[in-house]
């Protein structure tokens, strides 16, 4: 009951049954805790990724309003008070490759390497078939407006490990190609 009576207040929010974080107007400095603290919390296990982990590391330029998480477990979404968390599955041999701990005075919580969030998001787009290094470069620019500039050097055994699952074998050997 007292729970009930705190978000009725305002002064905690519920992001799902079980699950709290304390209202902004209780924060010294007024910020949430991080969003990827509370995706890897919310559904897990899970670490942040695709378009998401893209954006935060300056390599796409538009603004993401979901936030992404890649898990093993099935697809699934949450929308709370705070943001919309949408998780998606991958194989569970891809699940460990590239994936780093982000330290914040929040919390810690897990987040792809840059090389792993891009593998991750073309792994779920829906319709890509490139199979040449020209064909993804140009769709990588184009389309998804991805910076190489920023990219900086390549997690090669991620990209590796990718290429060698056996889904999208084409597509992934193409991005190998693009980087060596």
């Amino acid at each position: 009951m007292k729970l009930s009576r705190m978000v009725k207040a305002g002064d905690i929010i519920r992001l799902k049954r079980g699950l709290y974080c304390v209202a902004a107007k209780h924060l010294r400095d007024g910020n949430y805790l991080q969003f990827g603290v509370i995706a890897n919390r919310l559904y897990g296990p899970s670490y942040v990724s695709f378009e998401t982990a893209l954006a935060h590391y300056g390599l796409i330029p538009e603004r993401v309003y979901r936030q992404m998480s890649a898990v093993v477990k099935r697809s699934k979404c949450f929308r709370t008070p705070l943001a919309e968390f949408a998780y998606r599955q991958i194989p569970e041999s891809l699940f460990p490759l590239g994936v780093r701990i982000i330290e914040s005075a929040n919390g810690n919580y897990l987040m792809a390497n840059p090389t792993k969030a891009l593998c991750d998001t073309l792994l779920i787009k829906r319709d890509l078939r490139v199979t040449s290094p020209k064909t993804l470069r140009d769709f990588l620019e184009t389309d998804m407006r991805f910076d190489f500039d920023e990219f900086g050097e390549p997690d090669l055994e991620t990209l590796h490990g990718f290429a060698t699952c056996g889904m999208k074998s084409g597509l992934f050997n193409a991005l190998e190609r693009i980087f060596k």
